[in-house]
Formats: C-alpha cells, structure tokens, sequence
C-alpha cells in the first residue's frame, strides 16, 4: 500500500496529471505548484519528495482524491478559493462543497491529522487507503481512536482556520452547502437508525461530523434554522450518550468555542419561541404548552450537553473536598433517615396511642390559647404519601428518589455533580435564555409533568434547572411546594372524614410577644422530632391576644421578630463582622444552644418553602455550606476578606525578590487566634503543639489550608451542624439542592439588596379612585423618591413585610395604592399580605411626608391596622 502512494506521487510530481485546471498544489500540472519542476526532472529528486509526502500525507494529496473533489484540506482549498475569487467564478468551489457537505464519508475524512486515514466515497484505489477496511466497507477502524476516550482524528485548529476562510464566501456557498447538509442528515441518520448505529458511532473519523457542522454560521441564521439547525440538533438524540459523553470531553479540550456554540443554540431557541408566541397570539384555543413546541426538546439537549462540557472546563473544587463533602452528605443522609425511621416505627407501632395524643394536644392547646400557659401546639397525624416527584431510575434512598429526575444519563455518565463547580468555563446566566424563560408557563408546566409523568413527558422544561431563570426556579419550587401542602390539606380531610378526628390542614404556630423564642423552640422542636411532614404544611402564625387572619402578613412579621431577636449579637450564638456586615457563627458560643441553632436552621427552610425574605445577611459561604458544600479558602474572600488578603500575601510571598524568610517576614506559627462575639481571642492549634510550629516557604499552603478549614469549618462545627440539620429537615425532600446553585438560595433567604424604586413605581397599581395621574399619587411617588435607603427598607417592611427586593426587582411586588377615603388627619395603613398600602387622599405633599414617615417608624405589630 505504502508502495503504490509512493509511486502515485512519483508519477505527478514527475508529468503531473495533464489538467491545467488542476486544483492540487503537489501536482506539476497545478499553475501553483510547490516545488521547482526543473529540479524534479532528476528521478532520484521526485522520489525523495515522493517519500516525503507519502510519509507525511499518506495518500491524502495524490491526484486521484484531490481531482474527485472529496474531501477539504488545507491547501488544494486555499488554492481554490484563491482562485476562485481571482476568476469570480465559484463553480469548482459549489461542487466541492456539495460533494463534501453531502457525503458522511468525504466530509468526516476532511481536515484529518496527519497519520490518520481517509474514508471517501469516490476513491477508486482501496489499496492505497492505509486502513483496515475493506472495499465493502463505509467505516474506519482505528485502535488509537475510542468511545471511552477523548482522541480524534480532525485537526481542530487547521478545520477552524481553513473554515473562517472558506465562509469568506457565505454568500457564494451558503444555499448549495446547506442543500447538501440536507442530504448529508437524511444519510446519517438512516444510518443511526438501521442496525449499524454501533458501527457508524465506533468509525474513527465520526464525530468530526459535528465539529466541523458546528463551525457553521448557518445554524444561526433565521432562514436555516427551522431545517437544517434542527436536523442537525435531531442527530444527537439519536447519537449514544457514550458518543455524547466523548462530543463533551472533546469540547473540554477546546473551550473557546463554547460561547460561540451557546449562541447558535441559544438563537434556534429563541426562534423556536418566537413562532410558538405567534402561533399562540394567532389561535385563542391555543393553550398548547412552550415545550411543546416542534423542535424545542432537540434545542434544550444540545444546551445541556454544552453546559456539561462549560463545567469540565471551568473550576471544579478539589477530589479531597468533594470526597469529604459526600461523605458528610451520607452521615447526615443516615441522620435523617433514622429520625424518620424511628417515627415511622412509632406510627406502625402507636396508631390508636397517636389519636389519642392528637385529641389531648389540641386540647391542650385550647387552654393555652385561654390561659396563656406554656402548651405544645395542636400535633397532626403523619400522612405517608409518595412524593410529587417522580424518579426516572431507581434510586437507594427517598432522597435520591426525589432528585433523581434532574440527573440525566448523560450527566450520570460523565459523573457530574453541577454544585461541585464554583463556575463554568462560561457564566451559567450564558445558559438562561431569559425570552423564552419569560414565556414558560411554569406552574402548568409543572403540573402537566407531574399529572404525566416521566414516562409519559418526553420533555418538559422541569428537567432542565440550569436553562431556568431564577425567577422561574423560585416558581418551581412554590409550585412545587403549593402541590404538597394541597396534598397535605386533602388528607387531612379525607382522614378526618374516615377517622371521625380532624386533622389541621395548616402547620400553626402559637406564639406571644413576650416569648417569642420559646414558644417558637416548643412548637418547631415538638413537630421537627414527632411531626415532620406538618412542616411541609402551610405556615399559619397566630400572635396570642391579637386579631388577625394569617394571609402571609403575619407570617412575615413572625419571621421578621425572630430574627431580630435570635441574630442579636448579645444573644451569643452569632457575632457581626464590621467589615462585611454580616454574621457568622460564634466559635465559643455556649454548649447548650443546639436547639437554638436547629430552631434557626428550620426557620431558614421554612421562609424558603412559604416564600418569605428574612432580613439577615451572612456571607456567601454559608449557603454553600447548606447545599452540602465545605468553606475553602476562596470562601474567605467574601466571608473574612482581611485574613484572605493576608494568606493571600503569605502565598505570594517570593523570599529571593524579597532578601528574606517566610519565618523573617511573618513570624507565624501553628496556633492561631480567632476572635469571639465577646470580643475575647481565642486560640486554636492547627496541628499538635502549633506554637511550636513555624510557618515556612515549604508549609506555607498547608498551613493556609488548615487555618481556612479552622475557620469556616471546624471552629464552628458544632455550632453548624445543628442549624444545617434544621435546614434540611423542612427542605430535605424539596428539589432545593438540584434546582438552586449557592447564590441563588442566598437570594431566596434573603433577597436582593438592591432597591430601584423606579422599577416600583412602573410596576404600581392603583385602586378606590387613584390613577397614576392622581394628585395625590404624584406626591407620594416624590416623597418616596427623596427618601434614604433607610427610610426606602422601612417603607418597604412597612407595607410588604420585608425590608429586601425579591428575585427580579421590585417590580415583581405589584405594590397596589389604595385611596382610603378624604383628607384627614389618620395615618397611612398597609396589608402587608398583599403588599397594599391604605392611603387617604391627603391635601398636600407636606401632610404626605409627615403622615408616611410616622406610620413607617412605628411599624411593629398588627395593630396598625
């Protein structure tokens, strides 16, 4: 075979091929021949050079391939498009292409490394093709080339020059290579649906297909978008996830063509939902669903495949990190699942005993309501129902069970965990396409999936958390959570209608003013140990001696009192950071505090699950560490931002530039100091007799590693692991976790600190005679405008319950203005349940500001009202 290359080039390079048109560049017949033809009439010359490009080209530049037009190399392509635009006629160029772009094997074989074989169709001399198929053969076998590993044969670099080169030309080229793509997808995918898919995907130059397809402006371009964009797309749900899983390890390797790939699909997208909106704005029967639209579920899974290639190439935490991350994920998982075990015992064990107790509790706390006495709260049966998540595999655990349907099998077979990645390669808001997210329809889409089914719904946009905007996520989980308190409540009334004892629908809390936290520890502690699911339960706070019905008001002025006074400094279990504003927890907090800290762990989840903003800030790293995450030195940036600059600058450290010692220069050893809520330091050995221990050039990251893990982590273990227990008992079985990154649960705890009033004022409404043209209205908007930010966030408590923006910005509050009747000399009121503010048609500006200030200072209680 190598013989026959060799003579093969002998014999052009020698007379050439006799076609002045030639387009071979290692052809003497070729006007731009390489070498010097004079020079080559010495026969033993042409068989050096003969040599030469048979071990550097193998077969690739003889006449009889090149002179067929079947594949692309670099320079018979350079020399064509050369000549082409000298001549202005692309007639070679089109049939080119189309005997490329429409053939699997001539297009696979283009751009190929050197040493790799071709696989054209036209050839007509198989000896001369160095592979080990036969003539009957379409596919090439190559043992350096696998399924399991990330080896191909295209030379990526050469295709994308020789590609922003040839669509220099888009205009010339554009309708005859996307015919020819048409004829190009109809082959392979016949080919992927017959019975040889393994040997198809298994053939070495395969996946070049996709790579090169993928270089293409086309796939953007509103004219191809609804065809050859989406037959495109079609082929990797055909493909095998061993075929995805190698496609993403390829991109990994070269990810500056990430951003370039999310915006073709992120385009077709779009375009998708631009004709799903007119479809809909043309029928008013149309009540079809986004992810039904024709294409939709093609576009969503090539953005997922490119999101997992954008994690592998971006930052992902340590294997030691992780490691010791999934192990704690499995003590706490053992934890919870005893807990629920053991109560699960007491049901089958107690069941009379539990009625019993049920008709004693909520006596008992009928007599607290009327004597004011210390009682637990009413206590309801515990309603073993299958969750409304469904599982798409079997799963080990129930908490597996509920998470299992945002992991595809893609991403199972990469092993991908998305929360063990700080950020991708790209930003993940790359992969929120925020058009169509506005346009999905998200709590029927939730319904529709869990009415269906996994089974049923070939896609649904539930299954895709990362393209969701946060906005719809926090939606989700509402939804999500809406459907199991609905479920919850629908027991209760069928239990109570077969057992004869009703069972509250509601999860109540009972609690005074005076002793918030006790009452609060009692009823939280009782049902988070002996009644879980009621946390599921809608919130229903009820402040003893005060009227009022519970519409969501309440229950944000429940959240905001507790708060004030469980962070409090004084209190001990948490001290502020001045230089950040935060809290964090206190290292040498009393030992006696585990119910407080759970207590606090359980209220964060119970805002989340009833949608409430709680007015607290802590760092960054402490919402990671609630999704199961452990503080690295990274963390410290945000949370200890001096101790960061300052292990900063002891890594940087460079002793030669310096003239001295780390030991010189920092004088630190392995004991350190920590300061307390009280102000007092107390001191931690890193190792064993730390004050022994200096700290050098050589140990200088250990020592920064073991002082960052002393910090987030093992100084207040004990502190967190109760809170973080508490969390996870009112959010263990929500979708949290595999819905939310880090930043977006600090968003929902907490809300956004940025207050735009403009974005209130366009999103206001106005009720009893008010207009936005109002007098009255006009000067209200002024005086708010004037305000500080302090006065804004008492404005906001004031009428909504929180001082914080929602995800989205206030314009999401749909604050309603009411007139509330003529001038007078009352205050302004507010139902803060439906963010509405009572405001009397006063008759000057003045009166206004003097009425509003008033009222937003003395904002405590329900009284007001």
């Amino acid at each position: 075979m190598v013989e026959g290359t060799i003579k093969g080039y002998f014999k052009q390079l020698k007379d050439g091929c006799g076609d002045e048109q030639c387009p071979n560049v290692y052809c003497s017949s070729n006007p731009a021949f390489k070498f010097d033809r004079q020079s080559l009439q010495n026969p033993n010359t042409a068989a050096a050079q003969a040599i030469h490009l048979a071990t550097e080209f193998g077969s690739v530049y003889l006449d009889e391939f090149i002179n067929s037009n079947s594949f692309l190399v670099q320079d018979n392509l350079e020399h064509i498009l050369t000549k082409s635009k000298q001549t202005n006629n692309y007639d070679l160029l089109q049939k080119l292409i189309y005997s490329v772009f429409s053939n699997r094997q001539n297009l696979s074989s283009s751009f190929l490394q050197k040493g790799f074989p071709l696989n054209i169709s036209q050839a007509t001399d198989q000896s001369s093709i160095t592979t080990s198929a036969t003539p009957k053969s379409t596919f090439i076998q190559d043992k350096r080339i696998s399924l399991e590993n990330d080896q191909i044969t295209l030379d990526i670099e050469m295709m994308k020059r020789m590609m922003k080169e040839l669509l220099v030309f888009e205009d010339e080229i554009s309708p005859t290579m996307n015919y020819a793509l048409g004829i190009l997808f109809k082959q392979i995918y016949n080919e992927l649906t017959s019975g040889r898919k393994q040997e198809l995907e298994n053939d070495a130059n395969f996946l070049n297909i996709f790579l090169i397809i993928f270089q293409l402006p086309f796939l953007s371009d509103p004219i191809f978008i609804f065809e050859t964009a989406y037959s495109f797309y079609s082929l990797f749900t055909r493909i095998s996830i061993d075929l995805q899983a190698k496609f993403v390890r390829v991109l990994v390797k070269y990810p500056n063509d990430l951003k370039f790939y999310v915006a073709h699909v992120q385009q077709y997208i779009t375009m998708r939902t631009v004709r799903w909106c007119d479809h809909k704005s043309m029928s008013d029967i149309n009540e079809a669903l986004l992810s039904t639209e024709h294409g939709m579920y093609e576009g969503l899974n090539i953005l997922r495949i490119l999101f997992y290639a954008n994690l592998l190439a971006g930052e992902r935490d340590k294997i030691e990190i992780i490691e010791k991350e999934r192990e704690n994920d499995q003590k706490m998982e053992v934890e919870l699942v005893n807990r629920r075990q053991r109560h699960n015992d007491d049901d089958d064990n107690n069941g009379e005993q539990e009625q019993e107790d049920e008709q004693r509790s909520q006596q008992q706390t009928q007599e607290r309501s009327d004597q004011h006495n210390e009682s637990r709260p009413a206590a309801s049966l515990r309603v073993r129902q299958r969750s409304t998540n469904f599982s798409m595999r079997t799963s080990t655990s129930y908490h597996d069970e509920i998470e299992s349907i945002y992991e595809s099998p893609l991403q199972i077979k990469l092993d991908l965990e998305p929360n063990e990645y700080r950020h991708g390669y790209l930003p993940f808001d790359d992969f929120i396409n925020e058009y169509t997210n506005e346009n999905i329809e998200i709590n029927t889409e939730y319904l529709d999936f869990v009415r269906r089914g996994p089974d049923v719904v070939r896609f649904s946009f539930i299954l895709y958390p990362f393209f969701l905007s946060t906005i719809n996520k926090i939606a989700l989980l509402n939804i999500e959570n809406k459907v199991q308190m609905y479920q919850h409540r629908h027991t209760s009334y069928v239990h109570s209608i077969v057992s004869g004892i009703r069972l509250d629908p509601f999860f109540k809390l009972n609690v005074r003013r005076d002793h918030l936290i006790e009452d609060a520890l009692i009823a939280l502690e009782y049902q988070g140990i002996e009644r879980p699911a009621d946390l599921k339960k809608q919130l229903f706070v009820e402040f003893y001696g005060e009227q009022g019905h519970d519409e969501g008001g309440l229950s944000k002025e429940f959240f905001q009192l507790i708060t004030e006074q469980i962070f409090n400094p004084e209190y001990g279990m948490f001290m502020a950071d001045e230089e950040t504003r935060s809290l964090w927890f206190n290292p040498s907090a009393p030992e006696d505090l585990d119910r407080e800290y759970t207590l606090i762990g359980m209220l964060l989840g119970l805002a989340i699950y009833n949608s409430v903003i709680l007015d607290i800030k802590f760092p960054p790293v402490l919402y990671r560490k609630l999704m199961g995450k452990v503080g690295t030195f990274e963390d410290l940036e945000t949370s200890h931002p001096s101790i960061y600059k300052s292990l900063k600058n002891l890594l940087s450290f460079d002793e030669l530039q310096e003239n001295t010692t780390v030991e010189e220069a920092f004088g630190l050893t392995y004991q350190i100091g920590i300061t307390d809520a009280m102000g007092s330091r107390v001191t931690f050995d890193l190792k064993e007799n730390g004050d022994s221990i200096s700290v050098t050039n050589t140990n200088r990251e250990e020592f920064v590693r073991l002082y960052t893990d002393l910090i987030l982590n093992k100084s207040v273990e004990k502190q967190f692991h109760p809170f973080f227990h508490g969390f996870l008992l009112v959010t263990h079985d929500s979708s949290l976790r595999k819905l939310f990154r880090p930043d977006e649960i600090e968003l929902l705890v907490a809300g956004s600190q940025v207050l735009d009033f403009n974005q209130l004022a366009s999103a206001g409404e106005y009720d009893g005679g008010y207009t936005r043209d109002h007098p009255t209205i006009k000067n209200f908007w002024n005086v708010l405008m004037s305000f500080n930010d302090e006065q804004k966030r008492k404005f906001l408590r004031f009428t909504t319950g929180s001082d914080r923006a929602p995800i989205g910005g206030l314009a999401r509050l749909k604050l309603i203005i009411s007139r509330n009747g003529p001038d007078t000399d009352r205050l302004p009121t507010a139902h803060t349940c439906f963010n509405v503010i009572l405001l009397p048609d006063y008759s000057s500006l003045d009166k206004l500001r003097e009425k509003l200030l008033i009222a937003i200072n003395n904002t405590q209680g329900f009284g007001l009202l």
